[in-house]
């Protein structure tokens, strides 16, 4: 095989047929650790929100730039403090993620809490710890306000806005009903109904105990376009000139434009049919009664040639824009936005809080086949069993995410033939559906891409699986950052009653 090196990307690479995150091989990795792990390039992470800083800095001069990376995507608190050592803030949702947050030395004028239903207790403990609270609800406001009036401290704040995007027709994303992103932001659940913000807002500005600092908009990855960003910043300028008018000339001292930024190989959306399945399998609904006429054999083996023709999963060029793209974009828009509304821009804190973006590729997760099993009639396929679950990938599933692979192994192989990969849950566990591959057999190593965001986070006990480990790699060293779990912690929290006990 020689030693020539193919380079995938900064921390992936293929070397005499083996793959390798930074210097370490995948391979020797799995030999080391067992299967299946989670794996994280901490220098990957590290050039990511560089490069993100660098890009918004670069494009922002007014004011300030934080980056914010949402920490629901990866509260692994090894990659946290790896961001903290960079100067990033956070973005946070739960009491658990706050919790995260402070025990990582993050800066709390560089928390932003996020999310609603925040119990009196979460509320708090914000207003103890000085992050700022975003307020999502329409009577969060009465809480904070009686939690600071107790507390007699002034509680931090910004609202979180929903604008109006009536010219987003782009299908959305975020749901398995074909609508636009419009209608889909609308029945999003976060954020104060803009019918109730600029009253919301009034008594925010006349509280004692209350500091309005800014506002806040999160679009989500609805559409990776940076048409769809242009419009978004557009509206969300226009709302803050409205609120302007109605707050007696309040501006923000601070704009959070939130995330949605995909990942460079973003997997998002990706497992839903395409327009070419989509017509293949319409043909043969439509044609079944036809095909029956030629006999249940015959018909199986039209089938499964066209199966075999037309299926096969392809990962296209990517369209994705480089970071660079986006902040180019984005502050711009923002810039003339609000030049256009007379709203000065000095001294305005920008802010953007990156998950999958940030996190998305510096993951990878290894599995071992356990078994390849095939059927030549009456329609020829072919699986292949993984040691691994889609439910230790549950975010994935629910965005029905098609993650890219490679052999970890056999990275030079050709793809010979098409093939289910499979979880090993009793589901039906298609991890990664309709997809050419090798010669593959049992004990050969899949290293399945992008999975550093939303994937481990989300895993769970289906079947009474034991949790993978996580390890981070560091040049030519890797360490475990999350034990694998055991048995024993997957039932530690059952109670059985005495009386059940005989």
């Amino acid at each position: 095989m020689g030693d020539s090196v193919r380079t995938i990307d900064e921390c992936l690479s293929v070397r005499r047929g083996h793959l390798f995150i930074e210097e370490c091989d995948t391979v020797e990795l799995v030999k080391e650790f067992g299967s299946p792990v989670f794996v994280l390039s901490e220098n990957q992470l590290r050039r990511n929100v560089r490069r993100y800083h660098k890009a918004f800095a670069d494009r922002w001069k007014e004011g300030e730039v934080n980056i914010l990376p949402a920490i629901k995507a990866n509260w692994n608190l090894a990659t946290r403090r790896i961001l903290t050592q960079e100067g990033a803030g956070c973005d946070v949702y739960s009491p658990g993620e706050l919790h995260a947050v402070l025990s990582s030395g993050v800066k709390p004028d560089l928390v932003s809490v996020n999310g609603g239903g925040k119990s009196e207790e979460h509320i708090s403990n914000c207003i103890k710890a000085g992050v700022r609270i975003t307020v999502d609800d329409i009577d969060e406001l009465d809480i904070i306000e009686k939690v600071a009036r107790s507390r007699r401290k002034k509680a931090k704040i910004r609202l979180r806005l929903r604008p109006d995007f009536p010219n987003l027709w782009q299908p959305t994303g975020f749901a398995n009903e074909l609508v636009p992103i419009d209608i889909g932001f609308q029945v999003y659940k976060n954020g104060i109904p803009t019918e109730h913000i600029i009253s919301i807002g009034k008594k925010a500005l006349a509280s004692r105990h209350i500091e309005m600092t800014g506002v806040h908009m999160h679009l989500g990855r609805h559409h990776y376009s940076i048409a769809v960003w242009k419009e978004v910043i557009r509206r969300y300028v226009d709302l803050i000139a409205k609120l302007r008018d109605a707050w007696d000339g309040w501006t923000p001292g601070e704009i959070d434009v939130g995330g949605g930024i995909p990942s460079p190989r973003d997997p998002f959306g990706k497992i839903m049919a395409s327009t070419g399945e989509n017509v293949l399998f319409a043909f043969l609904w439509s044609g079944m009664l036809a095909l029956k006429l030629l006999g249940d054999k015959r018909r199986y083996q039209i089938i499964s040639r066209l199966l075999d023709v037309f299926l096969g999963r392809k990962y296209p060029k990517k369209n994705v824009p480089v970071i660079e793209r986006y902040a180019d974009h984005i502050t711009t828009t923002l810039r003339q936005g609000l030049a256009s509304h007379a709203i000065g821009t000095g001294g305005i804190r920008f802010q953007i809080e990156p998950g999958r973006s940030l996190y998305g590729n510096a993951g990878i997760h290894l599995s071992t086949v356990l078994k390849t099993k095939y059927q030549t009639s009456p329609v020829g396929w072919n699986w292949v069993l993984l040691d691994t679950t889609y439910f230790f990938m549950t975010g994935g599933v629910l965005e029905n995410n098609l993650h890219p692979f490679i052999w970890a192994n056999r990275a030079d192989d050709k793809p010979v033939k098409l093939a289910d990969i499979n979880g090993r849950s009793c589901y039906a566990d298609r991890m990664i559906p309709e997809v050419r591959i090798p010669d593959i057999v049992k004990g050969d190593i899949i290293a399945i891409l992008e999975t550093g965001a939303y994937q481990e986070v989300s895993a769970c006990n289906f079947n009474a699986m034991c949790r993978p480990a996580s390890i981070l790699v560091c040049g030519s060293d890797a360490e475990v950052i999350k034990r694998a779990e055991t048995l024993e912690e997957v039932f530690a929290r059952d109670m059985v009653p005495k009386r059940l006990m005989v």
